[in-house]
């Protein structure tokens, strides 16, 4: 159960009783994935971050590297009430004084690590890294695809005027899980991700995150003076028709 208006964890609680539950609260209800695939006896999920350029079309980049936050207290089905064994957020496991933070940029140990260290991991354990990649890409093409139609409503009626349908972009955080058998499952998606950077892990995925969507973006002076000359002479050519209909 997730609260509708928090973040960070805040106000997540699992039960198996109604009774627990308000029924004037608005609330985000999942089903608990109760046989996660575990590292070093602790439960993780995946922060994947996507670039959304364009929604009519639909253009989706999704970034090479991401995070793995973990758990800091060591996976039980019970104790539902213990925050450290069921979630995975940042921001509830760094104040456990068990956290543990591995100070290199490529991060394989501790308890944020590098989407890639996560993968060599897997890897080692005989999972198919491609198919747990397809399957995640499956993941995030959909969920988009689910929303496409409200986005291109809501972009429609804000920039009607739009040229290209590219004057606004945003980067997703897609957090999955994988279970026990390698598939990954998705929790939720951030229209609204942390880019604090508390770690070199974080400073090396989230910086060059950054450098990248704007490289795709190509937020440079050319392009602008080139979508103005373009508009311009659409502008002129509107003009000249109303003066031949006059």
């Amino acid at each position: 159960m997730k609260p509708e208006a928090l973040s960070q964890g805040k106000g997540i609680f699992i039960t198996k009783n109604f009774g627990q539950i308000d029924p004037t609260e608005h609330l985000v209800v999942q089903k608990y994935l109760n046989k996660p695939h575990l590292i070093d006896e602790y439960k993780y999920d995946f922060r994947v971050y996507v670039l959304v350029t364009n929604v009519q079309p639909l253009r989706i980049f999704w970034y090479k590297d991401g995070l793995a936050r973990f758990a800091t207290e060591k996976y039980k089905l019970k104790a539902f009430n213990n925050p450290f064994i069921h979630l995975t957020n940042y921001a509830i496991n760094k104040d456990n004084e068990n956290f543990q933070s591995d100070d290199n940029k490529d991060a394989a140990t501790g308890h944020k690590r590098s989407l890639k260290a996560i993968f060599l991991q897997l890897k080692r354990e005989g999972f198919d890294i491609d198919d747990i990649q397809r399957e995640m890409r499956d993941i995030i093409v959909k969920t988009l695809i689910s929303v496409q139609q409200d986005l291109v409503h809501h972009y429609r009626t804000s920039q009607p005027s739009d040229l290209y349908s590219n004057m606004c972009f945003e980067i997703l955080g897609f957090d999955i899980i994988i279970d026990n058998k390698g598939k990954p499952w998705l929790l939720e998606v951030n229209h609204a991700p942390s880019f604090n950077c508390d770690t070199a892990l974080d400073a090396n995925v989230k910086k060059n995150l950054l450098i990248d969507t704007f490289k795709i973006l190509n937020c440079t002076l050319k392009e602008k003076n080139h979508i103005n000359s373009v508009l311009k002479n659409i502008h002129e050519q509107r003009m000249i028709g109303i003066n031949k209909s006059n």
